[in-house]
This record gives C-alpha cells, sequence and structure tokens, in this order.
C-alpha cells in the first residue's frame, strides 16, 4: 500500500510541475523553427499622442486600417486604443495607446517609465532631457499648424497692433497656454520679449504687459476665450480655427506671419522615446516610424479625407485640415535640427531648464538628445 501511495504521489508531482511549465503569458509567442518550439517576447509599448490635428494622424491606422491594408508593415486594431503591430503578418509588439493631456505630462510619464513613445511637443522632449530622463527625439512629425488667436472682440487684428496695444494698456493683458512646456508656448512667449513687451507669470505683477496663464490643457483653449479667463493665447490647430468657426475668437497671427520671419515653416511636435526601449527594440522604433511615416504622406495628399475621418473624434470641421497650414513629414533633416536650435535658445533666455541644459551649449546636447539614425533609415525606403 505504502509503495502505491508512492507511485501515485510521484505521479501527481509530475503533472503539476509539467503544467507549471508549459504555461504562457499573453506577451509570450510560440513558433516553430525546424521543427522545434521558440518562445518569443511580444511586448506591449504604451504610446501617446495628442486630440489634435498635429499628432492625432495617429488615430488613422486605428480608425481606417483598410487605408494601408497592402502594407507589410502595418497596425491590426483590436480597438480606438490598442492594436498589434505586424510586420509581414508578424505581431513583433502590442501597441496600446496612453491618453495624456499634453507635453507636460508626456515629459511625466516617461520619466516615470510610464510612457515608452510619445509624438509630441519637442520642447516637452527638450525639457525632460533637461532633468535626465532618458530619451531621445528621433524624428519630427510635422511643422506649422500654430496660430495666435485672440476674442472675438479685441481691439486688434494682427499680432503688431496686439504689441502696441498690451504696451499701452492700463493693466497686464492675460494670455494662455495648454502645456507649460509646450512649443505654442514658448513660441507666444518668445515673440512677445522679442517684440520688447514684459511678460510674467506673477498675477501681481501690475508692472508687466503680458500675464501668462495655465489652462491646463487643449481642451480649455477655447472656452477661454469665451469666458473672459484669457485674452489671448497660441495654440494647436484646430483649436485656433475652432475659435474661429464658433465665433469666440479670431486668428491674429500664423507662424509665418510673426515678425521677421523666425517662427516660419517652425517644426513642433516629434517622434521620441525612451532609450531603454529604443535599444531593447530598435524593430519595433523602426516599424512604428514606417507607419507614421506612410501616415504622414497620406494625411498630406488627402487633407480633406483626413479631416472628415478625423473630424468627430478630434472635434474639428471637416475642412479644419487644409486650413491649418500643417506639413507632416519624418525626416530629420538639418531645417528642423536649426528649429530646435532657435526653440532652445529661446527656453534657455526664458528661464526653461532647470538641469544639465544650463551649462550645455546646442552643439553638445544635441549629440545626445537626437537619435536619427532609424529614422533616417525609413526615409530612405
Amino acid at each position: 500500500m505504502k509503495k502505491i501511495l508512492s507511485i501515485l504521489l510521484t505521479a501527481v508531482m509530475i503533472l503539476a510541475m509539467t503544467a507549471c511549465s508549459t504555461g504562457g503569458s499573453d506577451k509570450k509567442e510560440e513558433t516553430n523553427t525546424a521543427g522545434k518550439k521558440e518562445t518569443k517576447e511580444v511586448p506591449t509599448i504604451n504610446l501617446s499622442w495628442g486630440n489634435e490635428m498635429h499628432t492625432g494622424i495617429m488615430y488613422l491606422p486605428f480608425l481606417a486600417p483598410e487605408l494601408f491594408e497592402k502594407e507589410s508593415v502595418r497596425i491590426n486594431p483590436l480597438s480606438q486604443d490598442m492594436g498589434e503591430l505586424q510586420v509581414n503578418g508578424e505581431t513583433i509588439a502590442m501597441i496600446k495607446r496612453i491618453v495624456t493631456k499634453g507635453g507636460s505630462e508626456c515629459a511625466t510619464m516617461m520619466s516615470q517609465k510610464n510612457l515608452d513613445i510619445a509624438l509630441t511637443s519637442s520642447t516637452a522632449m527638450m525639457t525632460a532631457y533637461d532633468v535626465d530622463t532618458e530619451l531621445s527625439i528621433l524624428s519630427p512629425i510635422q511643422c506649422d499648424g500654430v496660430a495666435i488667436a485672440a476674442k472675438a472682440d479685441a481691439p486688434y487684428n494682427t499680432f503688431l497692433e496686439f504689441i502696441e496695444y498690451a504696451k499701452n494698456a492700463d493693466q497686464p493683458i492675460k494670455a494662455g497656454y495648454h502645456s507649460a512646456i509646450s512649443s505654442p508656448r514658448v513660441v507666444l512667449e518668445a515673440a512677445m520679449k522679442d517684440a520688447g513687451l514684459k511678460v510674467t507669470e506673477d498675477a501681481s505683477d501690475f508692472e508687466a504687459d503680458v500675464v501668462m496663464v495655465d489652462l491646463k490643457g487643449v481642451q480649455n483653449l477655447v472656452p477661454s476665450l469665451s469666458s473672459g479667463q484669457v485674452e489671448i493665447w497660441a495654440g494647436p490647430a484646430p483649436h485656433p480655427q475652432n475659435a474661429e468657426e464658433s465665433g469666440v475668437g479670431k486668428i491674429i497671427s500664423t507662424l509665418n506671419q510673426l515678425p521677421e520671419g523666425k517662427w516660419e515653416n517652425f517644426p513642433c511636435c516629434c517622434y521620441a522615446a525612451r532609450n531603454e526601449i529604443v535599444e531593447k527594440y530598435p524593430e519595433v522604433i523602426e516599424a512604428l516610424g514606417e507607419i507614421i511615416t506612410y501616415t504622414c504622406d497620406y494625411a498630406n495628399n488627402n487633407q480633406e479625407k483626413t479631416g472628415e475621418m478625423l473630424a468627430d473624434i478630434v472635434g474639428v470641421e471637416k475642412d479644419i485640415l487644409p486650413k491649418s497650414l500643417i506639413v507632416y513629414s519624418t525626416l530629420p533633416d538639418d531645417t528642423f535640427v536649426n528649429g530646435i536650435n532657435i526653440y532652445y535658445d529661446a527656453m534657455k533666455e526664458m528661464g526653461k531648464f532647470s538641469g544639465k541644459l544650463i551649462e550645455n551649449d546646442f552643439e553638445t546636447a544635441k549629440e545626445t538628445l537626437f537619435n536619427f539614425e532609424i529614422m533616417k533609415k525609413v526615409n530612405k525606403k
């Protein structure tokens, strides 16, 4: 009897051990190679893009995958916010969209390693890099597409008229921004200072010409004009256009119309990733880069259709994209680098850096801030 019991217990233990060793998580994929089973990791990558026209084109592979069904590299959407990143039919990663309020939150989440890749403001990524977040800017996403909007009944219609008005006003003008380290905020503040205005965030400084106000998200840009919270702001498309369409605001300047031509055709948002992800999953970075690139090409060549597809989800009129002047591109060329250099100089002068970029010059910083190798390869395909 003892012998039989011993045999039974041994059999149970063997079965239990076998059951524990043959299971797999949803991050594993089994393939047969020469008759052998191999376990391959399929990572889940946390990706963020904005609910606007600058980076919102990333919705397209999820909303309309049929547009890109002939591509060898594509997203197979499982939902609006989750999809399989596939290369030649093989899933190499799960892409999970993380909703963020703007560049500042992207920078914070990347520093906490809660966000892997972001299509977001270049200036936000610079400030994250400044405080030692291990990330790289991989390429641009678009240029232009930023405008300065004022309340509809403001007694000025151009940026230069606004400057004169602010200089002679009895009290400081309130100017808003949707994110503390966003590119539109940097452009607006730098342009006002270049024009000789005294700009502050101290609401008690009555000697200032302009007081900057944090509106805490792009969703508050248009309402801030109708409520009188602020009188003016710079924002990404489609918000300035929406302000005009709704009758609560008017566009007083695009980037191309600002004085001296300094901000003409200027880069805004970028494709950025944590260095750990770039090093561990370069094939994911490359595949995602291909998808972003051909999505940019589609949006450039099909502006009306793109506007129609994004109208409801982003909250725009269908004809907004052609009016926004956005040009999409993932080519990391000298124009992009020179634009980031101007941002760098402006932010340094404005005191926006608190870490290593205080001492570093741009030539030193760009050696580790940029990693263009993969996206240069993508743009040659």
